[in-house]
């Protein structure tokens, strides 16, 4: 890879149910844990292609993520990955379509939704970040996200700069810039409000789409089991950086269980 130099996977303990290494054979990566006894079990369990390291850290992905960007050199490019990814999908015509925006409407939203199922392999994923790292080079960003919704009208942009930049494939570019380890739930949010404030932005390509299986078992649990735990990293996040994140509403979820990119 040219800008992209490393691949990291984290996961806690989904020892049988990882998913992410299998689509990743055949790209160089390595799957951080936490513990000896933890990387013993998933080598046991037979579910990683990569290398596997277990970093010592105390149980948080901004821990490990940490521990990672420690591995990186500054100005070095890596994939971020969580653990539990169902497939990658891409717009069909990706490659050959010239043009940033496309023309999607109402009328058409369904026609383009399928148009936006075209699985995507890793070779190509990879093809795609690299482009979008020069993209966010020459806008000075340093971070790059891929689209986080299926719903064709939030996917006509090629490319968004002031949004979320969700934390289930990254591309993080090392710089001064640290995980907030009080914050391990929702460490996207706090990360992508860092990056829109020192570098004004971030790069999120919105044609393509990494589906992950989230709030299952293993790690920090289900939804209701974390939820205790999200309602106080919200009030930490609206608290501690009040000019990029705010509350708001979620459909089915409790309140001030919900935080927002400004």
């Amino acid at each position: 890879m040219k800008n992209i130099k490393h691949t990291f996977v984290f996961t806690y303990d989904r020892f049988d149910e990882i998913s992410t290494s299998r689509y990743l054979k055949g790209i160089k990566h390595t799957v951080l844990c936490h513990t000896k006894e933890q990387k013993k079990s998933f080598l046991n369990a037979g579910n990683i292609f990569g290398d596997i390291v277990a970093t010592g850290q105390p149980k948080g992905l901004s821990n490990n993520r940490n521990f990672a960007l420690d591995l990186m050199k500054p100005g070095e490019w890596a994939f971020f990955w969580v653990d539990d990814l169902i497939r990658v999908t891409r717009f069909d015509s990706y490659f050959q379509t010239k043009e940033s925006r496309l023309a999607i409407t109402s009328a058409n939203q369904n026609d383009y939704r399928d148009r936006f199922n075209r699985s995507c392999s890793v070779q190509d994923l990879y093809k795609i970040a690299e482009e979008a790292v020069i993209h966010a080079e020459q806008r000075g960003f340093a971070l790059v996200g891929f689209s986080l919704t299926n719903n064709p009208m939030f996917r006509r942009n090629k490319y968004s700069y002031r949004g979320l930049a969700d934390g289930r494939c990254w591309v993080v570019k090392k710089t001064d810039l640290r995980f907030d380890t009080k914050v391990q739930l929702i460490d996207d949010t706090c990360f992508t409000a860092l990056n829109k404030k020192y570098f004004g932005g971030c790069v999120v390509n919105n044609w393509v789409l990494p589906d992950c299986k989230r709030y299952t078992a293993g790690a920090f649990g289900s939804m209701e089991q974390r939820m205790e735990q999200k309602i106080a990293e919200c009030a930490y996040l609206v608290k501690t950086y009040p000019r990029y994140i705010k509350y708001a509403n979620k459909p089915g979820w409790p309140p001030l269980s919900h935080v927002v990119i400004r």
